[in-house]
């Protein structure tokens, strides 16, 4: 499975922007990590934070809740998501909300099992990943409209049944593609289930996960561990079109990007970027893009200009998105030495306060 991470853990979120017309439904969604929680925020083409997506959550012990991992329906009028919601064992449920500021959460699966990556099938159904027969199968969950949005319609039906984990579906068309994990040998791969059920490799492996359709279901991106140039080693995020060619993906040399994101019309690819401090520990998790359709192709951020805050697992809705804007981000080199320069200052800050000295940058 492709890890995400958390940094600057016990910061305060930054103050929001202006307020804004939020009539529309959100176009953007993504988890912003801050304090013990993990909460989704609605984000416009810059990365401006606009509202809160749902109303606060806690665990069954009180803690911060985390939500993570949403996805849009293929109508954009709902979200689909994984979160710890009302549990006190740290595992996840799946969760559905309206694509509007504080929207309240309604739990779509229940019990003792994890449920985790989230999604949407273009029939309307939540495909997910659990462990309740043991490993991390595929389920199918059936949705019915009900007067207060969509509600389960019968169990979930089962999808995959291998020794191995099966993880992070993503669906286009009559495609079906997962990351599989071999637990013995830790190895993870691309790979497609069939009409009849089968799984066939697409990838090697042996550290492939994440993986997205493109919208026209030939194109496939994925997290990969790939060595740079200069000797360097990190997760990169390529993408492989109908014939098995690579074509432009996204790397930045120096972190780990994963959790590839489509936009509606194929053209950008969002994802996470985590950068790693000496140690390895997480430092900074920010959401890049690249316009899939130029070359070279160019890695920006989305920033909140209110300042810096952890940042993953972005999910694009399926609209036509404000081109013109995603072309003037950052670099994300720049946007990167701004936001260490916001969160050297805001750690200054809370050390202050503190009574002592804040921690080296």
């Amino acid at each position: 499975m492709v890890a995400t991470a958390t940094a600057a853990g016990c910061l305060p979120p930054p103050p929001p922007p202006p307020p804004r017309d939020l009539a529309a439904p959100a176009r953007m969604v993504l988890t912003e990590r801050w304090r013990d929680g993990g909460r989704l925020v609605i984000v416009d083409e810059t990365g401006d934070r606009l509202a809160p997506l749902l109303v606060p959550g806690a665990t069954a012990g009180g803690a911060l809740a985390v939500d993570e991992h949403p996805a849009f329906s293929p109508d954009g009028r709902w979200l689909v998501f994984a979160s710890n919601r009302e549990r006190d064992d740290g595992r996840t449920s799946v969760w559905l909300a309206a694509a509007r500021p504080d929207a309240v959460p309604v739990r779509l699966t229940a019990g003792a099992s994890a449920e985790v990556d989230p999604t949407w099938a273009p029939t309307g159904e939540v495909v997910f990943a659990s462990d309740r027969a043991g490993t991390f199968d595929l389920y199918r969950l059936p949705l019915a409209a009900g007067p207060d949005g969509p509600r389960p319609a019968g169990p979930p039906a089962r999808l995959t049944d291998a020794a191995t984990h099966e993880l992070a579906p993503s669906l286009v068309g009559e495609r079906l593609v997962l990351q599989q994990v071999d637990p013995a040998r830790g190895a993870s791969w691309i790979a497609e289930r069939m009409a009849d059920g089968a799984l066939v490799a697409l990838t090697d492996g042996p550290s492939d996960g994440a993986p997205a359709l493109a919208p026209d279901g030939a194109r496939l991106a994925y997290a990969t561990v790939r060595t740079h140039p200069g000797g360097e080693r990190d997760l990169d995020v390529v993408v492989r079109d109908a014939r098995d060619r690579e074509q432009v993906g996204l790397a930045v040399v120096g972190s780990d990007e994963g959790a590839p994101a489509w936009s509606a019309d194929g053209r950008w690819l969002f994802a996470t970027s985590i950068v790693r401090d000496a140690d390895g520990g997480p430092l900074l998790a920010s959401v890049v893009h690249v316009d899939t359709w130029r070359r070279p192709p160019r890695v920006r951020m989305l920033r909140d200009r209110a300042g810096a805050a952890p940042r993953l697992g972005p999910a694009v809705a399926p609209v036509e998105l404000d081109q013109t804007t995603l072309l003037r981000n950052l670099d994300h080199g720049l946007g990167l030495r701004l936001a260490r320069d916001e969160l050297a200052e805001a750690e200054a800050a809370a050390a202050a306060r503190r009574g002592r000295p804040a921690p080296p940058p």
